[in-house]
């Protein structure tokens, strides 16, 4: 199955939303439970148009057969000291994991960095998400961290790894 991948615009809005409560519902591993997604195409179509407004952030879209498979924000400081710095989140929708869409919108996302003056690339992932911690050691990222029972989940505390990849230099 072929994809491709391109920067989001505010017409994808109300087909970003449905992915975002997609990914919710189909996998533990997204920080928002279903429940708490509320963002309405509205409400996505400004979070678009604010990210490409800043020079230090990002909304990438993967999509297969015209319609949005995953999905990568990268949101970059607003403040001096952290104008450099990048938080990346990811969601692949679960009928497309293993075609290599996440590594595909990570190393975009790091391409990406490299002409916008971000130095560090940074995320939290769940310790048990094996699949996601391998795509982004893969491109580049590091472990600098565990944060212990940083998330409540299915009624069990989880633990995150704290990664960033930085720029050389």
């Amino acid at each position: 199955m072929s994809f491709h991948i391109r920067r989001a615009v505010e017409d994808d809005a109300p087909a970003l939303v449905e992915l975002r409560r997609r990914l919710f519902a189909e996998t533990s591993f997204m920080l928002w439970e279903p429940a708490e997604f509320t963002s309405t195409a509205d409400d996505e179509r400004k979070r678009i148009a604010r990210l490409h407004g800043r020079a230090n952030s990002l909304m990438l879209v993967a999509e297969s057969a015209s319609q949005p498979v995953g999905l990568l924000t990268a949101v970059g400081g607003e403040l001096n000291r952290l104008r450099h710095s990048a938080s990346l989140a990811l969601g692949v929708a679960r009928s497309h994991w293993g075609q290599g869409i996440a590594t595909a919108l990570v190393r975009e996302a790091v391409a990406w960095s490299s002409t916008s003056a971000i130095a560090r690339l940074e995320l939290t992932v769940h310790t048990n998400n094996l699949a996601a911690i391998a795509v982004y050691l893969r491109c580049g990222f590091e472990v600098e961290g565990r944060r212990r029972r940083s998330l409540f989940v299915d009624g069990a505390y989880v633990d995150e790894y704290l990664m960033s990849r930085l720029a050389a230099g």
